[in-house]
């Protein structure tokens, strides 16, 4: 075979060859670079050819180790090299053949760092992992575990799990086990307990996970071990925790649905007794707009009456006579109690307080009958008693400490307004009236004519006026002295007050002057009376000092409305000069003032 063909054949071979080959000659410098070296070091072999090795492998070594190597474009990557030599005419050649080695560098290195990554995980992790045989047996176990169930790597691969597992847990644990052999579940989670070493239970969090060869049948279990007691004791304690809160709730709500009844309550009793003000306030208010007993007698019973609605009542009043005590008025029904009584009867007019009787086995008072409670208060003012605030319950509900404390502010100022009404009274009868004869004063005859003049004026009626005197007052005055003037005077007041109509009215109108306001009374009527005044006053009977007096005679004169005058001054002028005439004429007479 010639050398052609040889060299032909050798560079077919060098061609199909995966790896790449180089072959220098002694010098190191490249001879032979064929096309999978071109492909691995990025370069064509015409501008290598000549060149040195070293620009590819800048270190060449003798083991077959891994070695660095260059691409055209400076990249460096490892290199698996196989070395030989020829002599080839005399020449020591030497052939590489050359194959990057990066990515499995790269692949053994990641799995040795993974390795190396999952031995510190197991070895340092924070939680127990452990490998398991099928059986249960432990095939291996990080230092973790063994701190939590407190047995040595050496004494926990002699045990199974189902050794250390507590017995009412067991169960749960195989039956999940089952599950994951059987391929329905791919791990699972469960809170169990273990015993320890010595015999301590503790609670943990299992993971486990099955491991599968390639063909798919299982290998062994992968567990996850988490030490969860200061998580169970804390879930205990939150439970307590929860337990003595709801119960603090409950207790609290307890309180304040009491606390809610009573605030209710306390509200209910605040409006009754914002109620019973307003009320005693507009009791207090009506008495005073009162103008008489009567009028303030009714205002009571109206007031009373919502005051107590369950008790009926009655005000009880003195008589003219002061030594009884008579029923006013009543409101809520019939009281069972006597109309007409004397103060001892009552125990509470005794002793000059509030008597309430409960019961019918206790004290009663006498004015009262039947054994409902009963509650009497007396109308005290100024020291002085002007009558009986009585209640009697209807229901047989006694008198709680409120109701006895709200009658007797009822009852002072019930008290107090009568006293005032009556005081007002007095002032009234002692303005209008002459305090010697206690007939009518000029002022109320003023104001009567002004009342009388606008009836008469509407319906067409007479008045009649009388204006008389005593004849020779002065000379009796003079004779028997001014007690005895008096005393006639008196006499003289008695006489007018029987010889008078009851819309008649007598006053005293100045000294020994009286005058009569006769309503209706035409001037004849007022004549005849003026003559019976006259005739009752010649049969007076004056005494002083036990002494008989002498006789007197009036003198009187008579005018008429509307024949003389339209106005009282006018009228009683009218009147006065006829009673001049009168005297003028012999005196013990009447007459009648002239036309005008």
């Amino acid at each position: 075979m010639t050398s052609s063909v040889r060299e032909v054949q050798h560079s077919a071979v060098l061609a199909g060859l995966p790896d790449a080959v180089i072959t220098t000659d002694p010098h190191h410098r490249i001879l032979v670079f064929n096309q999978a070296a071109e492909r691995l070091f990025g370069i064509d072999a015409v501008y290598v050819i000549g060149t040195s090795l070293y620009e590819f492998i800048p270190v060449l070594q003798d083991e077959a180790s891994p070695q660095t190597a260059v691409r055209a474009d400076g990249e460096t990557f490892f290199a698996e090299i196989s070395r030989s030599e020829v002599i080839v005419a005399g020449k020591r050649l030497v052939t590489l053949v050359v194959r990057d080695v990066s990515a499995q560098r790269q692949a053994e290195q990641a799995l040795r760092d993974s390795e190396e990554r999952f031995r510190t995980t197991f070895d340092q992790a924070a939680v127990g992992i452990a490998h398991i045989q099928l059986d249960g047996h432990w095939l291996s176990v990080n230092d973790k575990l063994c701190e939590i169930v407190g047995y040595t790597p050496a004494e926990l691969v002699e045990l199974t799990f189902q050794d250390i597992t507590h017995p009412d847990d067991l169960e749960a644990d195989l039956a999940l086990v089952g599950q994951l052999l059987r391929g329905e579940i791919r791990t699972y989670s469960l809170h169990k307990r273990y015993l320890r070493k010595g015999g301590e239970q503790i609670w943990i969090n299992l993971t486990v996970a099955l491991v599968h060869a390639e063909d798919g049948s299982p290998r062994y279990f992968i567990s996850v071990i988490e030490d969860i007691g200061e998580i169970k004791a804390a879930e205990a304690a939150l439970r307590a925790a929860r337990d003595e809160l709801e119960s603090r709730v409950e207790e609290r709500t307890a309180e304040l649905q009491s606390l809610s009844v009573q605030l209710q309550l306390q509200i209910t009793e605040l409006e009754r007794r914002n109620a019973e003000s307003r009320m005693l306030g507009e009791l207090s208010e009506m008495l005073q707009a009162c103008v008489s007993i009567e009028e303030a007698q009714d205002v009571v019973a109206h007031h009373a009456s919502q005051l107590f609605p369950f008790a009926a009542g009655a005000l009880y009043a003195f008589g003219p006579s002061k030594n009884m005590l008579e029923e006013a008025v009543t409101w809520n029904g019939a009281i069972n109690a006597s109309p007409l009584f004397t103060p001892v009867e009552c125990w509470g007019l005794r002793r000059g307080r509030a008597f309430v009787s409960a019961a019918a086995s206790g004290l009663h008072c006498a004015h009262v009958a039947g054994d409902h409670p009963t509650l009497c208060v007396p109308l005290l003012a100024q020291s002085e008693t002007v009558g009986l605030f009585h209640l009697v319950s209807v229901d047989g509900r006694p008198f709680l400490e409120h109701t006895q404390r709200l009658a007797q502010m009822v009852a002072e100022t019930v008290a107090l307004a009568f006293m005032n009404l009556r005081l007002k009274e007095t002032l009234r009868q002692q303005s209008i009236r002459d305090a010697l004869t206690g007939l009518f004063n000029r002022r109320y005859l003023e104001e009567t004519f002004e009342r009388e003049l606008r009836r008469a004026t509407r319906y067409s009626h007479p008045i009649g006026v009388v204006m008389l005197d005593v004849d020779h007052f002065k000379q009796f005055n003079d004779t028997y002295g001014h007690e005895a003037g008096d005393a006639l005077l008196q006499e003289l007041g008695s006489v007018l007050k029987t010889s008078i109509r009851g819309e008649d009215v007598a006053c005293r109108y100045g000294g020994e002057e009286f005058a009569l306001l006769l309503p209706g009374a035409n001037l004849e009527q007022t004549v005849k009376r003026a003559e019976a005044v006259r005739e009752a006053g010649e049969r007076m009977q004056v005494t002083s000092r036990g002494q008989r007096l002498g006789t007197v005679t009036l003198s009187l004169g008579v005018a008429a409305f509307p024949q003389h005058a339209g106005t009282l001054s006018d009228l009683l002028r009218a009147a006065d000069f006829a009673l001049y005439r009168a005297k003028q004429e012999g005196r013990n007479r009447t007459l009648a003032a002239t036309a005008p």
